[in-house]
């Protein structure tokens, strides 16, 4: 058994005494790779860590998605593609298993049986392979050796980390500069402290990291000094890259919907009456990683700070401490794991290269170049269906009952409510990627955006 030490990472810390928070942390390339990597995390995977500990006000609607996806049933959403959709792969899981505290269990991948076939699923289980014979002899990424033990940053540098998540070069001025920002100048009134951070501490971490701006602090100190504010401001900044004009978007990429809203002043989405493909695309989100929501929408005001994590790795002054721009790269253009993007045509990001595999048979180690993958396709979700989609992205399928009921909760009268026809291309559906992750009313702010709220 490893010990204590091993599953462990130090960190030395300055407080300020009088307020019990965190000035800022010093810290090796082990506690600096493992934040990064947060970045990196699909959506689904996050949530799927960290919705027990949020409460429900705290992770805009993506707790509702996903208890949405795991609610529907064969009829609408095959067995194996939830799973897909529920616990997704990261496209750095083969670097990220060299983490000193990984977060992510480490997956298999499964071969066929038949040497000339090697189809590889990367994904789970299934029954047989496409040639009929079965599928599941275990393989192993061949390509996650890094011989200097590190993984996103030189593992000779050490680096200062403050309590919102901003990483910088270790630098005297640095230092100097953010106890000044705290007004602590006088040394009688900062210790220093170390400790150790372990699995637990830092699935805290990534818990705060979604909702406040000083998670080491909420991670660290006893008792927890809940400094987190309840409000936060749902604005939608600009891409950094250009939207195509909706006239130059193809047809066959924008997708149909109707929003059930109010007749008077159009302001509010009480839900959605949608195909498969919009559910498609929820599902999508899940297997997102988190990065890529910060690289769209630069200025996205996100209730916690994984955003400063996002800028310190755009920041030139680490410039010279990631290990190769493969690896910068790998945070500032986060993919999509192997096979996943045929379900996620609506949107530009990247899937990742297929690996290349090692596997055993008959004692012996071969190396396995896939010939194919299981893919998540344009089906992702059985259609035609229509499902009902509500402003906080819960999902089911349609029923006019259900309709009628949830505007009688809302006190709406019936002849107050209208249907609006609306498409969704790529910039609407990344308005809703983003609205997702910061806002309970996720499809008036994706598809009702202030300037068409105005509108007579």
């Amino acid at each position: 058994m490893a010990s204590e030490a091993s599953q462990s990472i130090t960190l030395k810390i300055l407080v300020e005494k009088e307020k019990n928070r965190v000035v800022f942390a010093e810290a090796n390339k082990d506690f600096v790779d493992v934040i990064f990597s947060f970045l990196t995390m699909p959506i689904g995977t996050i949530v799927s860590l960290t919705r027990e500990h949020l409460l429900k006000r705290e992770s805009g609607c993506l707790n509702n998605l996903y208890e949405s996806v795991e609610k529907l049933d064969e009829e609408h959403l095959a067995s194996d593609h939830k799973e897909m959709i529920l616990h997704p792969r990261s496209a750095t899981e083969g670097y990220i298993r060299n983490l000193k505290l990984n977060l992510i269990e480490n997956s298999k991948w499964y071969l066929c049986w038949d040497k000339y076939c090697n189809f590889l699923s990367y994904y789970y289980q299934i029954d047989s392979c496409r040639c009929g014979q079965a599928l599941d002899r275990f393989a192993f990424t061949s390509e996650v050796i890094l011989p200097d033990e590190g993984m996103f940053v030189t593992p000779t540098a050490r680096y200062i980390v403050t309590d919102d998540l901003r990483v910088f070069p270790m630098s005297t001025g640095t230092g100097l500069s953010l106890l000044k920002d705290f007004g602590v100048m006088d040394g009688s009134k900062i210790e220093e402290r170390s400790l150790n951070m372990g699995k637990e501490e830092i699935l805290k971490l990534l818990k705060y990291s979604l909702t406040s701006m000083t998670p080491l602090s909420d991670t660290i100190m006893e008792p927890f000094i809940g400094k987190t504010s309840n409000t936060h401001c749902v604005k939608h900044g600009p891409s950094t890259r250009q939207f195509p004009r909706v006239e130059d978007i193809i047809d066959n990429r924008r997708i149909n919907l109707k929003l059930v809203v109010n007749k008077s002043d159009n302001k509010a989405v009480y839900y959605a009456e949608v195909g498969e493909d919009f559910v498609g695309v929820l599902c999508c989100f899940l297997a997102f990683p988190i990065g890529y929501v910060f690289k769209e929408f630069s200025s996205l005001s996100f209730k916690g700070c994984l955003g400063n994590l996002y800028r310190s790795i755009q920041n030139s002054d680490l410039e010279k401490f990631f290990k190769s721009e493969k690896m910068k790269s790998a945070l500032l253009n986060p993919k999509l794991a192997p096979g996943l993007a045929g379900g996620c045509k609506l949107f530009g990001i990247e899937e990742a290269a297929k690996p290349s595999c090692s596997t055993s048979r008959n004692g012996s180690i071969y190396s396995i170049q896939s010939t194919g993958e299981y893919k998540i396709g344009d089906g992702l979700v059985k259609g035609p269906s229509m499902f009902m989609v509500t402003d906080n992205l819960s999902i089911a399928p349609l029923s006019m009952i259900s309709g009628l009921s949830l505007i009688n909760s809302l006190k709406v009268p019936v002849s107050d409510v209208q249907e609006l026809k609306v498409t969704m291309g790529e910039k609407e559906a990344l308005r809703l990627l983003a609205a997702a992750l910061i806002s309970k009313s996720a499809l008036t702010d994706a598809f009702m955006p202030k300037e068409q709220k105005e509108e007579p």
